[in-house]
């Protein structure tokens, strides 16, 4: 009797425990259901369909890459030393800090326009301060990209291999034009915002030939210390006095930041009608009228704001825009283009200067023009050829290294002239 009763009170303690587990499994369940309703109350609507985290694949967001532009990288510059002749692996930049090429080649890439600005980050409040027309062109003009027309025709009548040119050519921003036809041959991202670094000095160079004498004697002033550090130079000093192409030769073949600075004071002090003006005056004015000349070529996506091309954020251009100034070079500039085809130049009392540009001792028929390379720029050149009874313009902006710059130069100039 007593082993009965055992057994049924054990039976009763058996089934109340496995009710009470039942009750505590469903207020466990409902806790979870509660605070996943929570969670996604507190993280937003996309909290629940985290591409990373759910199993539904159809929730994962599709891109499409195919108008993408793969990012730059951003090499540092290695031209611009202490010795009196430059050649182009020492002479070209107006660079931040320099850095071997060796050094650049084992750098890690970065992208020039990457924002590093939390991705949470709230909308500005909008300034009251009142805008400028220039400066409101240069906002709109930075993120305006362009479609330009293209003959596709290399100057032979042989369709231009533009498959083979992009394929083989590493430069991000690229534009053929020919000259001769006043087209557009074959173009690599040219309508996007780019920095010109000392192609630059061409824009002063035609400035300087517009406003200056040819037999005009050129006072060297304290504007050569406004040159910024790490430049390149040309190494004129204070109260010296040169012919004006021979300070050409002192911009142009060594891209010597000193001598755009001396040039860029002249031509301002032309505009203005006053020799003694401000040296920040005379800047002023040459970037002023930098900014009409460029615009009256057609130019709607170019803003200068120094003469030697060192990098600044509101100093930039595009590949396109820079292959019409080019083309101006060509056919209305005599003296400009005179200098940029010189191989090498005495400065008549201690340096001789060594062009940057050596694909002007590689062939015969290119006669210019300039070099261009900062860290953000990359490495740039604008290159002026005639051959097949036409003239060509290439530039080519943001190439990773001097070696690549050249050799992306050899690909455009065959493709361009239709040798291939």
């Amino acid at each position: 009797m007593e082993n009965n009763e055992f057994i049924r009170k054990k039976s009763i303690y058996i089934a109340v425990m496995s009710v009470l587990a039942v009750a505590l499994l469903v207020l466990v369940i409902i806790a979870g259901v509660s605070g996943a309703h929570i969670d996604a109350a507190e993280n937003g609507p996309s909290a629940a369909t985290d591409p990373e985290t759910s199993s539904d694949v159809s929730a994962l967001p599709v891109f499409d890459l195919s108008e993408q532009t793969p990012e730059s990288s951003e090499p540092a510059s290695s031209e611009g030393s202490a010795e009196p002749v430059v050649s182009e692996e020492s002479a070209d930049a107006e660079r931040s800090e320099p850095v071997s090429e060796e050094q650049y080649s084992a750098a890690e890439p970065s992208s020039a326009e990457t924002s590093s600005a939390p991705a949470e980050s709230s909308v500005p409040e909008e300034s009251s301060e009142p805008v400028s027309a220039e400066e409101s062109r240069a906002e709109e003009v930075t993120w305006d990209p362009y479609d330009i027309s293209v003959s596709g025709k290399s100057a032979n009548g042989k369709a231009f291999p533009a498959n083979y040119a992009t394929n083989n050519t590493n430069a991000e921003f690229v534009a053929v034009y020919n000259v001769t036809k006043g087209e557009f041959i074959y173009v690599k991202n040219a309508g996007a915002k780019a920095y010109p670094a000392s192609m630059t000095k061409l824009i002063t160079g035609m400035l300087a030939e517009k406003y200056l004498s040819p037999d005009e004697k050129i006072v060297v002033g304290e504007e050569i210390n406004m040159v910024k550090p790490h430049s390149s130079l040309a190494y004129l000093y204070v109260s010296e006095t040169l012919p004006l192409e021979t300070v050409l030769d002192a911009m142009l073949l060594p891209s010597g930041n000193d001598a755009a600075y001396v040039i860029g004071v002249n031509i301002g002090r032309k505009i203005l009608g006053d020799e003694n003006a401000s040296l920040e005056d005379c800047l002023q004015a040459y970037c002023d009228e930098a900014n009409r000349f460029v615009l009256s070529l057609g130019c709607k996506h170019t803003h200068i704001t120094c003469p030697d091309g060192f990098h600044d954020d509101g100093h930039y251009s595009t590949a396109g825009d820079f292959a019409i100034i080019s083309a101006e070079v060509v056919k209305n500039y005599p003296l400009i283009k005179k200098v940029c085809a010189k191989v090498k130049a005495k400065d008549g009392y201690k340096l001789e200067y060594k062009n940057s540009n050596n694909l002007l001792s590689e062939y015969s028929y290119v006669n210019g023009l300039k070099t261009g390379t900062t860290n953000e720029a990359g490495y740039c050149i604008a290159i002026s050829a005639h051959a097949e009874n036409t003239d060509i313009v290439i530039i080519i902006m943001n190439s990773k290294s001097s070696s690549t710059r050249t050799s992306d130069a050899k690909v455009l100039l065959n493709s361009a002239f239709g040798w291939y």
